[in-house]
This record gives structure tokens, C-alpha cells and sequence, in this order.
């Protein structure tokens, strides 16, 4: 540990993550073990960390940091960007690989129910990756109410 403090001195790079939230999870175990390591002076640009929900697909969280003066970018999903062969493969094998569920009764079925969700829900944002917004400026369409209003205007006084 001491080599560490003194690398961190010696090189100029602090630990933003702070905290107590769990970065590594499995099924046995929560850790707070992760270090995040910055350039000096990135500290004080830092306003937000916390650890994401999301899943990671690896037994570390995402860390999360807002930095002071950044804008936080929409993200949409457009299902017309979904790859929809990939989407089908995907939801084939989550399903086909699911627990075998006894549908004969109420908490059977809405088992099952969950689990098909859970698997298309999977599938679409397996294969229909968030893209941030565009915020450009948008164009006005010249309508016939717009073009009256125009005459309107330019209309000599008599």
C-alpha cells in the first residue's frame, strides 16, 4: 500500500471514487476494491460519482462521474436501427436456455410471462444501442399560412 501512495505522489494522479458503494459483485460477494486514478486537479472538476444499476456484463460496476460543465446527452433508442437478425438470434438462445417452467398454475405462468419480458427486453437493447439526440437547429417548413403571412407583411400602405 505504501508503494502505491507513493506512486500516486510521485506521478501526480489523485482517486476520485469515494464512497462505500460496492464495485465488484458476484454471486458470493459485494467489495468496495476498485480505485479510479485521475490527473491532479481532475478532483475539483468532479461534482457526481455513484456506481450504475446497469448491468455491466462483468462482476464490476460502471462508475459514474459528472463533471462540472458537462451536459448530460439524451440517449434514445430507434427501433429502426435495430438489428433485427441479431435481435432474433439473441432472443432464440435467451429463450431456448431459459428454466424449464410449469405454466399449469398462476406463479408458473407469470414465471414464464417474466422471464419471456425479460428476454425481449434483453434482446432489443442488446441490439438497439441508445444514441445520443441531436440537437441541431430545425429547419421550417414554408407553408401556405406562412406564405400569406408574407404577402401580409410586404404589402404596400396605400
Amino acid at each position: 500500500m505504501e508503494s502505491l501512495l507513493q506512486f500516486l505522489n510521485s506521478s501526480n494522479l489523485e482517486i476520485p471514487n469515494r464512497g462505500n458503494d460496492s464495485i465488484f459483485c458476484n454471486v458470493s460477494r459485494q467489495e468496495v476494491i476498485d480505485i479510479t486514478l485521475g490527473f491532479y486537479g481532475l478532483l475539483e472538476s468532479i461534482t457526481g460519482c455513484e456506481m450504475s444499476q446497469e448491468p455491466s456484463l462483468s462482476d464490476h460496476r460502471h462508475i459514474l462521474f459528472t463533471l462540472r460543465g458537462s451536459v448530460a446527452a439524451l440517449l434514445i433508442r430507434n427501433p429502426r436501427g435495430t438489428n433485427w437478425d441479431s435481435f432474433r438470434e439473441g432472443l432464440r438462445d435467451k429463450l431456448e436456455r431459459g428454466p424449464k417452467m410449469s405454466m399449469e398454475d398462476e406463479a408458473g405462468l407469470g414465471l414464464a410471462v417474466h422471464w419471456i419480458q425479460q428476454a425481449l427486453f434483453i434482446a432489443y437493447e442488446d441490439n438497439c444501442p441508445p444514441r445520443p439526440t441531436k440537437n441541431g437547429k430545425k429547419t421550417l417548413k414554408w407553408t401556405s399560412e406562412l406564405e400569406s403571412l408574407r404577402r401580409e407583411i410586404r404589402q404596400v400602405p396605400d
